[in-house]
């Protein structure tokens, strides 16, 4: 059984790697159009597990599951703490 310490670090941990994930979407997503308003709305952020690494995925809700846009993945090693974020369905920003 793992002890109230252990219990108490993974929410923390994870709570870091979020703003970790927070921070470099962010920034990313600068170089790309505003979202849409109409989307604000329904913008949902989804944690998945995958090995070592934390994806925290910015997607626009719908009524089915397939149909969701998703705006943004960010993959978040926990043990190095890298983060790589994929951006999609926005477009860039001109360069004036």
């Amino acid at each position: 059984m793992p002890s109230a310490d252990s219990t108490r670090a993974a929410p923390k941990e994870l709570d870091e790697l979020k703003e970790l994930a927070r921070v470099a979407t962010r920034q990313a997503l600068e170089e790309y159009e505003p979202i849409p308003k109409e989307w604000e709305v329904n913008l949902t952020l989804g944690t998945f597990f995958d090995g070592d690494d934390r994806i925290f995925e910015l997607y626009i809700a719908a009524d089915k599951p397939k149909d969701a846009i998703v705006i943004s993945s960010a993959r978040v090693n926990r043990k190095s703490r890298s983060v790589q974020v994929v951006i999609t369905n926005l477009k860039k920003r001109v360069a004036l």
